[in-house]
Order: structure tokens, then sequence, then C-alpha cells
């Protein structure tokens, strides 16, 4: 996907007026991604390799300032054998949220004035899926040149660069970052810090997020929990109010005009069944099952966030990440194949921004000025690579949500 971020130059009208752009978070966290698909690009679930990622990340949330907790836990991996891994988990608090309702308010209980001890989990495994190949004709297997970037390098990158920007940006909740272990291997880590929680932490929990592979699939989309469907087309709308809130933030951003990021959900219509047995229309949700699922069992609304194509007929084409025909041969599947390798993917997109480029129409700049705050005078052009774009817009998203508080709350700035 190629944008072009906009820098007035020079323009008489607006002399010493300062383009806010939106997003514009750098190369740290596209850097950060590269950097661990290529130190350990095998970091299965378990695996040496995952548990050296685990130290380089909490290094790096150190150099931001955090101080990390490694959360050991041990588990029966498929053959039955105790194998260990860990969860990297650091805590920010958050500004809270006063009370404004937005109609008259009715009953005899009289709201919190303020809500400050909320909490918003943000997490993201850093494990990549095993790639299972199969003998050639001559019976020599290939050698694995996946390296996780897409699966899960790229969400990992989102979480860590709005980590980042918080440091600075404050939320309005206390938010807790997780960086999951062993999430390939039935969201393992996620289960145990879930578990781990007291009961007065994990009732402060008002949301969670997690944010798998947005990289390489054709769309980012959103979806809300299980827990929000309640039978056929009816949803309960509690359980949905931060997915809402996310496509909120979308569109008062303007983020596809601006940065050419956009936040689907999936629309098909067809019905599916839930984890709990509710069938539903499948809409605003998916059957996807990955670090959010042990939080939407709990009952906590959750955000779960992906790249894929939900331009699907059944549920049975859930997992689909792309039309491209470059991946016709794993079905349109990345994840767990040879085709989430950073240079393949890298090299991918960069030739299609080139090829978009080359088809793009003029820029009608005068029309363009209102939304972008763009001259049209001088003004430079930058485009930016798929990774940096997706984790940034991302992370933005992810930031902005921190700050949208429960139904009649507003975020406390002062």
């Amino acid at each position: 996907m190629t944008i072009f971020v906009l820098t007035a130059v020079a323009c008489s009208e607006r002399e010493g007026r300062e383009t806010v752009r939106i997003a514009d978070y750098g190369n740290n966290g596209a850097d950060f991604a590269r950097e661990l698909a290529l130190r350990y690009p095998r970091r299965e679930a378990y695996s040496d390799q995952e548990r050296m990622a685990s130290v380089y990340i909490a290094n790096r949330l150190t150099e931001m300032g955090y101080s990390p907790e490694i959360q050991e836990f041990t588990a029966l991996d498929s053959e039955g054998n105790y194998k260990s891994s860990q969860n990297i988990i650091v805590r920010l608090n958050g500004n809270g949220f006063r009370y404004a309702p937005k109609t008259k308010e009715t009953g005899d209980q009289t709201p919190d004035r303020r809500k400050d001890d909320l909490i918003l989990i943000v997490g993201a495994h850093y494990d990549t899926p095993p790639v299972n190949l199969e003998p050639g004709e001559d019976g020599v297997t290939e050698p694995i040149v996946a390296d996780g970037i897409h699966d899960n390098a790229s969400g990992v990158a989102a979480v860590m660069t709005a980590a980042r920007i918080m440091r600075e940006v404050k939320p309005g909740y206390d938010v807790t970052f997780v960086l999951f272990g062993a999430g390939t291997a039935s969201y393992t880590g996620a289960k145990h810090f879930l578990s781990s929680l007291k009961d007065e932490e994990r009732s402060r929990i008002d949301a969670m997020v997690n944010v798998g592979p947005i990289f390489a699939g054709d769309k980012v989309y959103a979806h809300a929990g299980h827990n929000s469907v309640t039978g056929g087309e009816y949803k309960n709308y509690a359980k949905r109010r931060k997915l809402y809130q996310m496509t909120d933030i979308f569109f008062e951003y303007k983020l596809n005009t601006r940065n050419g990021y956009a936040i689907y959900t999936n629309q098909a219509s067809f019905l599916a069944e839930t984890t709990h047995g509710t069938r539903g229309i499948f809409r605003e949700w998916t059957t996807k099952l990955s670090d959010h699922t042990p939080f939407d069992k709990a009952g906590i609304p959750v955000v779960f966030m992906e790249s894929g194509e939900y331009r699907i007929k059944s549920a049975s084409e859930v997992g689909l990440e792309s039309k491209n025909p470059l991946f016709n041969s794993s079905n349109g599947v990345i994840s767990g194949t040879q085709f989430d390798c950073t240079s393949t993917l890298e090299e991918l997109f960069k030739d299609m921004e080139e090829q978009r480029a080359r088809q793009t129409l003029p820029i009608d700049w005068e029309n363009l000025e209102e939304e972008t705050d763009a001259s049209d005078d001088g003004t430079e052009q930058k485009r930016i690579p798929r990774l940096p774009l997706r984790i940034n817009n991302t992370a933005f998203v992810i930031v902005q949500l921190a700050r949208k508080g429960p139904l009649d709350y507003e975020f406390d700035g002062s």
C-alpha cells in the first residue's frame, strides 16, 4: 500500500502554521520487527529462540523506561512433555476518566464522578508458528526461510510502538502491555497470564486488545469477541463498544485519506457458531481463536486486530489472508508458511507500491488540502512502505483507544 505524507514547504497563507502528522512514529517499530525476525527466525513456542526473543523484547522495553516482569510458566506440549515459556509484562498508569454524561442522568443511583482504576490489556504473541514442509520428489526437504515477520513480529512491533508512544501521550486507562509466549500453542501464555491475576485486578479489566499478524494480509481487520454474539442478528453492544470506538478513531482521524490505512470489520452475512455454542450472523467478529480468546471466554470485551481477507462465503474459509496470486500455492495463507519471510514480503510490497505509483492519477491538491492540511504550493511527497505504515497506524489507533473510556466517561487530560 502506498501513501503520501504531505509536508508544507512554503505557503504565504499558512506561514508559521505547523502541519500535524498522524501516526508519524518513524521507522523504530518496523526496524524492531525486522530485527526480531532476523535474530530469532524460528522462535517457536517453548524453543530456545523464543526464550532469547523474550530477553530481547524485555531489554527494548527497559530502554523505553519500563521495568519488565518476566512471567515464567510451564505447560504440556503436543507430545505430552513439560515445556517452559514466558510472558513479558509492563504496566503504565493512566490519567483516568471523568464523568461526562451525554444524556440527562436518570435513576436513583449516583454515578461515580471518576473512573481512575480501569485496566486495558494490550497484547500480542511473540512466538511464530512452525512451518511444516513436505519432502520434494527427490526426497529432500527445502530449508526453512520463514522468519515470522508477519506472524507475529509485526503485531509485537505495533504493541511495542504503542507502549513507547504512551510514555508521552498518556492513556486514560491503566494499561498493561503483555507480550505472550506460546501464543501459537493454544495461546498458553495468555491463559496463564489471565489465570495469574488476583480477583481485584481482574475485576478492573475493562477490555483487552490483541494484535495479531498485521503486515501481509490484504486488509487490516478489527473484530469483537464471541461474547458479543447473542444469537441470530442480535449482539451485545456493551461488549462491542471498544470495537466501535476503534472504528470511530479511524474515521475521526481520516486515516484512509491521510495515511492510506484502513480498518475493516468483517461484513459476512452467513450464520456461524461461537465457542459458547450460540449461532449468530458472522459479522464484526471472527471464529479465529488467538491470545484474546481466554479473555473473551471470561466475559471481558475484546478487540482482535489482524490482517486478512473476509470476503468469504463460509466459515471454512476463515484463515484466508490474501487473494494475491503469489500465495496460491498455500491457498492464500501466509502465517506458518515459507512466504512469511522478510525479504519475500518486503520485495513483493515494494513492487506493488511501485506499480501503483506508475498508475496513480495526478493529485488534485486543492481538493485534497481540506483533509490533509497540506499546501498546494511546493509540496514534498514521501512514500511509506507497508510494514511501518501498518505498525505505526495500528499503534496510533491503540494509543487513542486507551483514551476512550466507558460509556458517559471521557479522558481526563488535566
